[in-house]
């Protein structure tokens, strides 16, 4: 029996070259400024690696959630997640820095998308649509949004 191929999202050596940038700037705050610069240094270093562990959570929970087959609280989750980062952009535009992910899609995109979805699995599929119009509003190229819209929305000519 073979094992089953695992894909990443992401890639060390990015990973590692964010925290070399981070660290770097902990030393230049010190050099320049001193003490003061290194904690500014290292307040920013936690602030930008910490902070959205909040948003991870709440996608880490609306995921487990959905494996309950508890749609209705993953949707929330979801939503909450959404908001978030429609309310903090520079959070996901900065993804690289802030939430150490080296995907190609937005957080938003994904949030918006698994919202739906546990809409369209809850049964409320008309809300499902609407959000996946408002994906596609949003990012007109969604691989998310496409499919599962074509899937809701099938072709009543054949």
């Amino acid at each position: 029996m073979t094992k089953p191929l695992v894909v990443r999202t992401y890639s060390w050596w990015r990973m590692g070259l964010v925290l070399a940038i981070l660290f770097t700037m902990q030393i230049g705050g010190a050099l320049v400024a001193g003490l003061p610069g290194l904690l500014v240094g290292t307040a920013l270093y936690f602030a930008a690696r910490f902070a959205p562990r909040r948003v991870k959570k709440l996608q880490k929970n609306g995921l487990q959630l959905m494996g309950e087959e508890k749609y209705s609280e993953a949707a929330e989750a979801f939503a909450t997640a959404f908001q978030f980062f429609d309310d903090n952009r520079w959070y996901d535009r900065n993804r690289h820095f802030t939430l150490l992910d080296y995907s190609g899609l937005d957080w938003r995109e994904m949030m918006l998308a698994n919202c739906a979805a546990c809409h369209a699995l809850a049964g409320n599929k008309n809300l499902a649509k609407q959000l996946y119009r408002e994906c596609l509003t949003l990012y007109p190229e969604s691989r998310l949004a496409k499919p599962a819209l074509l899937f809701l929305e099938p072709d009543n000519n054949g």
